[in-house]
């Protein structure tokens, strides 16, 4: 998978506007670049998660490592909404940020990272339930 954050934006900056239309491109380079950053967080704390052996994965632990995803995920969520809000004009489309199609990449990611939790809690709670029936 490509580093997210070295993927180079293709802002387009030009002077319809003049000076308010390169602000507002400066702007969304600005966001973008947050994005992919958080991005990045994102996949590695999903990365980290999934190579913690399974020895190490407790409930609590689980827990942490999900309200550490949400928290990134809302803050993805919420940037992205900014940027989709504030740069819904036609000529802002052709930004990098729009042609890469992060967040649904992201969000493709965040659900198969829910699911995976999901699944590991499961398999703790069974293993846990199992060993207090044994004699």
């Amino acid at each position: 998978m490509p580093n997210i954050v070295a993927l180079k934006l293709s802002a387009s900056h030009t002077t319809v506007g003049g000076n308010k239309m390169e602000e507002g491109s400066l702007a969304l380079d600005q966001l973008a670049l947050q994005q992919q950053i958080n991005a990045n967080f994102i996949f590695h704390a999903i990365s980290n998660y999934k190579k913690t052996p399974f020895e190490r994965k407790t409930l609590d632990f689980m827990a942490k490592k999900w309200l550490q995803i949400q928290m990134l995920w809302r803050e993805f969520r919420l940037r992205d909404k900014q940027i989709r809000r504030g740069h819904k004009d036609a000529h802002w489309l052709e930004h990098g940020y729009f042609q890469q199609e992060l967040y649904e990449l992201v969000h493709e990611k965040y659900l198969a990272a829910r699911s995976c939790l999901s699944r590991d809690k499961r398999n703790l709670l069974n293993s846990i339930l199992g060993q207090a029936e044994l004699p």
